[in-house]
């Protein structure tokens, strides 16, 4: 059995975690939740002390964002999915390497084609790191 994939949520709203922890628990019994925050300071020690493999990260939250996030990593050893309310930021997501980009509210089957691509990209290659130019 592989080992699980091991996730971070960050997101300001807590409705928002509580979603997306539920989807993780009943369709995805290989993701381990090792980290939540809802504030980018926060985000940013946990993400250092738990490692992820996967981030699952809103954009717009207070005192930051979540490009904001991504700048204090020089090298990110984790994959970045943005979930957030807003189409806008397509575009500028694509620039910081990002595994993918969910709407909220979250279509449950989008999720799961998106963790599905994302078990295949763990067992072919590997996260690598991301850095950013």
């Amino acid at each position: 059995m592989n080992k699980p994939i091991r996730v971070a949520i960050v997101d300001d709203e807590p409705d928002a975690v509580a979603s997306i922890e539920l989807i993780i628990k009943e369709f995805c019994n290989d993701i381990e939740v090792v980290a939540t925050a809802n504030l980018i300071d926060k985000a940013w020690d946990l993400i250092k002390s738990t490692e992820p493999d996967l981030v699952f990260l809103d954009i717009d939250m207070p005192r930051g964002s979540g490009f904001d996030l991504l700048e204090r990593f020089p090298i990110r050893k984790f994959e970045v999915v943005f979930i957030t309310a807003y189409a806008k930021y397509t575009e500028r997501a694509k620039n910081y390497g990002t595994f993918d980009y969910l709407l909220k509210p979250i279509d449950i089957d989008l999720f799961n084609k998106m963790i599905e691509r994302f078990r295949l990209h763990l067992n072919t290659n590997g996260i690598t790191p991301f850095r950013r130019i």
